[in-house]
């Protein structure tokens, strides 16, 4: 049993290590923080120049996506997809001949709003898109 066990004679080598462990030199520790400070800062410039990425793809696609919308439910209406799936058949719609033209409020409301959102354009692109 004695030869697993060993008996201490002295000083053991984990003593002797952390005996012998001192402070690197301060040339050394400037260095290594020079060189840790260096890559943070070249990290931090390509994190910011993808947040501004993606900032103007937001905002590219907050635009868009109105038009797509529109677009999309323009489409559905006119292939009768939304409310007709497929397999069912589309209702006969008759006109009536002896109608006159469609009265222009539509178009007046259409205008309208056009024209409020000229005049507020402004306004809403100066809270929309910021320039940083």
């Amino acid at each position: 049993m004695g030869w697993f066990i060993g008996e201490r004679r002295g000083v053991s080598w984990r003593d002797q290590t952390l005996e012998s462990i001192s402070a690197p030199p301060l040339p050394l520790i400037v260095l290594f923080g020079l060189v840790i400070f260096l890559i943070s800062m070249n990290t931090y410039s390509e994190y910011k120049a993808t947040i501004e990425r993606s900032k103007a793809s937001l905002k590219l696609l907050s635009i868009l996506l109105p038009f797509l919308v529109i677009f999309l439910v323009y489409i559905l209406l006119n292939s009768n997809r939304w409310f007709y799936p497929v397999g069912f058949s589309r209702p006969v719609i008759y006109h009536l001949s002896n109608q006159e033209g469609s009265s222009p409020w539509g178009l007046a409301l259409l205008l309208v709003l056009l024209l409020v959102m000229v005049h507020y354009q402004d306004s809403f692109q100066s809270t929309w898109f910021r320039i940083l």
